[in-house]
């Protein structure tokens, strides 16, 4: 049978640390901005201050353009770092938007200061378009953090393209055409053609194709690097480069149809890193913004947005903040579900649920449910979940880290971030992890549109059973095997839910809904009182990495 709730009182569901607050909450204060201090010795007069990495948006800015990945964009200066007391992540340096934020803005470019270890900050580049894509590139520098002046420079270039020649051209080879190729691996084969080449000729040419635009460089700092040849070099266009003291310059690319999207670029300057919690203090002159000098002898009135307040910092990873609400984002009238959805490592125990007992079910059983969905909000790598789940399985000890997502015995949709594509609206079939699909459908944004959404499984389907996924007028299906099909899997509830698996966070809220279910003609349902979790404030805003 068919249920239909509209959430305009709250159902009472079934709910397990969803509701999740701090009970020591830090203050912090940001301050930054103008001043006139003389740190990097071109003052008096420079940018600076304290800055904390928060979920609540802080930045310092000159309004300019609007441009886009059309347009051709510079900006240099000096830079001052200073090491806070404990491990931090810091800010950025940038073209961004000012009206969209989020970890990692829509619509910018720039680059950040990355983790501080032992004095020491790395670097990171990175950029985003107005429809929530983007791509990072690592590039291996670091400096102290100890108040000494560096210079820099960041350049786009709209009009690059990728090479047509390798600094190399044994290099396809040596790489071959895997994905995620250790260096080790790529240097023991091209050892067997060249018995004379060191390591770092080697790893000096594979920079050179990643400049170039030839290859994909992934490099976790102190441990490996990887490499991928680009799929589609011909379909990338504008180049990003950039520039620090001695260090030779690195560069990557806009990835394919990115440059054309609809970004809109309307600041240059400051911004916080909107994830966890920490701090850096850092000082800037001397700047030069698309060829223009800054004089900074005196204010020179740029907009700040909470870069200058004290406030309570209630956000952390793991805050799972989801569940009823007597809010509007999906449906016709206030009365809903949903809210924040963190990625938890597996070894985390704060993931949660919050969901309706629905009796008993199986891939036996035909099974849908629809209603209507708006995605509101969303950070790198965040994930959620909405279907049907096993409650033990859900809440069992998992062991490996990337054994909890998809969970266990499962059966819905996902909503689930990949950089270069965006969020996909994508269907689950999990009776074990072991033999789950996670099939993408459509691009799904955090555009804060309502959108009708519906998920169909009919056992009778295919060879093993279907599922037909629609969201607005797009529609995709999945097949199910006859391993999951005979997996036994059951269910007991339906929700919404957290991935078990490390990410970031997703704000998503669902209303109207009509869902399967069986349950006996007698059945009474049990009303649940919400849970309130109270946790330690973690430190730097995250207790399991």
């Amino acid at each position: 049978m068919q249920i239909r709730q509209n959430f305009d009182e709250d159902p009472g569901w079934d709910n397990y640390h969803n509701r999740i607050i701090c009970s020591d909450c830090p203050m912090i204060t940001q301050d930054f901005g103008w001043d006139q201090t003389n740190k990097t010795g071109f003052g008096p007069g420079e940018i600076g201050g304290k800055i904390w990495q928060s979920t609540t948006p802080a930045t310092y800015a000159m309004p300019l353009g609007p441009f886009s990945f059309t347009d051709k964009l510079s900006a240099s200066g000096k830079l001052a770092l200073i090491a806070p007391e404990k491990e931090a992540e810091g800010f950025y340096i940038g073209f961004f938007n000012a009206e969209r934020q989020g970890w990692r803005v829509w619509s910018s470019f720039g680059f950040r200061m990355g983790v501080v270890r032992e004095g020491r900050a790395r670097f990171h580049l990175d950029y985003k378009t107005g429809e929530n894509k983007g791509a990072i590139l690592n590039p291996d520098i670091d400096i102290p953090c100890d108040g000494s002046v560096h210079d820099w420079k960041l350049e786009y270039d709209p009009l690059a393209t990728v090479a047509d020649k390798w600094p190399d051209e044994r290099l396809p080879r040596w790489i071959t055409a895997k994905s995620n190729v250790n260096e080790d691996e790529i240097y023991e084969r091209a050892k067997k053609d060249e018995p004379g080449l060191s390591r770092e000729d080697l790893h000096n040419l594979l920079l050179q194709a990643r400049d170039l635009g030839l290859v994909d460089h992934w490099y976790r700092k102190g441990s490996y690097h990887l490499w991928d040849i680009e799929r589609n070099p011909e379909g990338m266009e504008g180049r990003i480069t950039f520039y620090f003291d001695d260090f030779a310059p690195v560069s990557f690319f806009l990835l394919p149809g990115h440059r054309e999207e609809n970004s809109v670029i309307n600041r240059f300057g400051i911004y916080n890193m909107q994830i966890y919690h920490s701090s850096m203090t850092f000082y800037m002159s001397e700047l030069v913004v698309n060829g223009q000098k800054i004089e900074l002898n005196h204010d020179p009135y740029w907009i700040g947005i909470g870069n200058r307040v004290t406030f309570k910092q209630d956000d952390f990873h793991a805050r799972q903040n989801f569940g009823y609400s007597q809010t509007n984002w999906a449906g016709k009238s206030a009365g809903e579900i949903g809210g924040r959805f963190w990625g938890t490592e597996v070894r985390d125990p704060w993931h949660g649920y919050y969901a309706d007992d629905i009796g008993h079910l199986t891939l036996e059983d035909p099974i849908k449910f629809s209603g209507w969905i708006n995605f509101s909000e969303g950070a790198v790598d965040g994930r959620m979940l909405i279907g049907y789940f096993n409650r033990e399985a859900k809440l069992a000890d998992i062991k490996g880290e990337y054994k909890g997502n998809p969970p266990h015995q499962y059966l819905g949709l996902e909503v689930m971030d990949q950089t270069a594509l965006g969020y996909s609206f994508t269907a689950v079939c999990s009776p074990r992890q072991e033999i789950s699909f996670e099939k993408r459908g459509p691009i799904f944004i955090p555009d804060r549109i309502k959108r009708p959404f519906s998920f169909s499984y009919d056992p009778g389907a295919g060879q093993a059973g279907r599922i037909t996924v629609t969201l607005d007028t797009t529609s995709f299906m999945a097949d199910l095997t006859n391993e999951q099909r005979e997996s036994g899997a059951s269910f007991d509830r339906f929700g919404i839910l957290n991935p078990r698996k490390g990410g970031k966070y997703v704000d998503v809220y669902i209303d109207d809904l009509s869902y399967s279910v069986r349950r006996p003609k007698a059945y009474k349902p049990v009303i649940h009182k919400q849970t309130i979790i109270k946790v330690p404030y973690p430190p730097e805003g995250r207790e399991y990495k």
